[in-house]
């Protein structure tokens, strides 16, 4: 409320350029109904700030999601959750000057020491507390680990080469690994490592505690209105530096346009999920900017490969496909020119990158001859799309219609409202995929070949064999070369078989006000400890 009077006080007072911004903005919030009484359930939400300095902050996204458990890995949800939990290990985003640092800090985990070749012991930090005023101890984090490893009721696919999570003393855990991981840290880092109260997830059961979660992140658990939003209130026991904010409201906003004029009007204080090339109104805008990163995602249409008896079981229908779409253009025009065609290879996987080695080719000649091999006689192709959810996919899908068409794919789109309609219908769809680790052994892997990996189901339950085998030799190897070969394999039975085709690495555009000091990571976290944000309003 207090930011929306700034503004307004700058409309009214403001000349020439001022008079034509507000003018927009005017337009803008009469076009989505941006009321004042959306504004005092914003300030309700956020009540507290009357007894604390700190700001109550107001992020709007498309939509938000029903479940907070310590493994999600949904795109909206992450957002969230990266507030609630903390990991054994963090990734230090800021090590680098782009917000994609890969550097492995301290975090529950004060330090840790490789006793063999397969064991690792950590030290756990003493006097931090769970969001319910319990201690934690060892024995929180050998079960919250087990349970991303399979023995309690979640997991996670990043913790396949874990043996035995063992607490060796009140505050010193032991993991021992199925064979030497040189990647252990960098799973560490991902939601894996996230450390839950083994007394209340054991009281409540996972689906109770992913709708009230507890964690010990500097925000706790404020409640969600359904349809609505998703608050956190500051956790003023946090072991680390104080939090710098009193509470987080993220607003479910659909609209792209609702979303820029609230930020405009000062409704919002950060905005998600913004199309590079609708960002005008914030660009012309003295108060707000946009604030663009590639992340560490690729955007996809994958093939329910499982429906045999449909044209996309054949490998060359889904390879023509795949050759028949200009990815390169779509990402350009879609993406301002700031991103390129995707594949499953992220800059992020450091020394075993091949960035040289680019994504499949857009060669619709090549499309036209594998579709008379396969004998394709125009049988219909439908994709369905959540619309909204993935940014600029149901433009790039609808877009596609028309380059499949120019080489005889007759491909229809269904848009749907949500998740919940999914289904199994049609015969592919879109979905997207994350680097999530800062090695090989994660993204396509993690994914498609992994026990737990959330693509299984595409494949009709399980990888094929050779996949496997790469995929292990990835996980299990040794040394560097053994590793860095599978991994290039790998990439090439990939582009044979075509399980989705990856479109291209989607660049996350947020709307920021000018005068908050927070910077995006190339992820979908968005983090507001304290080493990320200062309000300067």
């Amino acid at each position: 409320m207090i930011h929306f009077l700034k503004r307004l006080q700058y409309i009214n007072t403001d000349t020439g350029n001022g008079i034509k911004r507000s003018a927009k903005a005017l337009a803008l919030a009469t076009t989505v109904t941006v009321s004042l009484t959306g504004l005092l359930f914003a300030q309700a939400m956020g009540s507290a700030q009357a007894s604390s300095d700190r700001t109550d902050l107001i992020v709007a996204m498309p939509t938000t999601w029903a479940s907070h458990g310590p493994v999600v890995n949904s795109n909206f949800a992450a957002r969230v959750t990266y507030s609630l939990y903390d990991g054994l290990v963090r990734r230090d985003w800021l090590s680098a000057p782009g917000g994609d640092g890969v550097n492995i800090v301290p975090a529950l985990a004060t330090s840790w020491k490789r006793v063999s070749p397969t064991e690792w012991d950590f030290s756990i930090r003493k006097g931090v507390k769970f969001h319910d005023g319990t201690d934690m101890t060892a024995d929180d984090v050998v079960f919250s680990l087990n349970n991303t490893f399979g023995e309690g009721t979640e997991l996670f696919a990043a913790s396949g080469t874990l043996k035995t999570i063992v607490a060796k003393d009140s505050h010193t855990v032991r993991i021992t690994t199925i064979n030497p991981d040189p990647a252990l840290l960098a799973r560490l880092s991902t939601v894996m490592g996230n450390v839950v109260s083994k007394a209340y997830y054991q009281k409540v059961g996972q689906d109770a505690f992913g709708r009230e979660p507890i964690g010990t992140g500097p925000y706790k658990w404020a409640g969600r209105i359904p349809g609505e939003s998703v608050k956190l209130e500051v956790f003023d026991d946090y072991w680390g530096d104080k939090p710098p904010l009193n509470s987080i409201t993220f607003r479910e906003v659909p609209e792209v346009s609702s979303r820029i004029a609230g930020l405009i009007t000062g409704e919002y204080d950060i905005v998600t999920s913004l199309p590079p090339t609708l960002t005008r109104p914030i660009d012309n805008d003295d108060a707000t900017e946009i604030r663009a990163v590639a992340i560490e995602n690729v955007q996809m249409i994958t093939f329910r490969q499982y429906k045999k008896d449909r044209p996309i079981a054949d490998k060359r229908i889904r390879k023509a496909m795949a050759l028949s779409l200009n990815r390169a253009l779509l990402a350009d025009k879609l993406w301002a020119g700031m991103t390129e065609a995707g594949t499953y290879d992220f800059p992020g996987y450091g020394k075993y990158a091949v960035p040289e080695r680019g994504a499949l080719p857009f060669d619709p000649e090549g499309a036209k001859k594998l579709l008379k091999e396969a004998g394709y006689k125009g049988e219909e192709i439908r994709i369905r799309v959540v619309g909204g959810y993935y940014t600029n996919m149901t433009r790039a899908v609808e877009a596609g219609l028309e380059m499949w068409k120019e080489v005889g794919l007759n491909v229809k789109l269904d848009i749907i409202e949500n998740w919940g309609q999914m289904g199994q219908e049609g015969d592919a769809y879109a979905a997207s995929d994350n680097m999530w680790m800062t090695d090989p052994g994660g993204g396509m892997w993690f994914s498609w070949g992994r026990v737990g990996g959330h693509r299984l189901k595409d494949w009709g339950g399980t990888a094929p064999a050779e996949f496997l085998k790469l995929g292990t030799d990835i996980e299990q190897g040794a040394d560097f070369d053994t590793r860095k070969k599978a991994y290039l394999d790998l990439l090439d039975l990939w582009d044979d078989l075509v399980p989705a085709i990856l479109l291209y690495r989607p660049v996350e555009a947020y709307g920021v006000r000018k005068d908050l000091d927070w910077k995006p990571y190339t992820f979908f976290y968005m983090d507001f400890r304290a080493h990320n944000i200062k309000d300067n309003s």
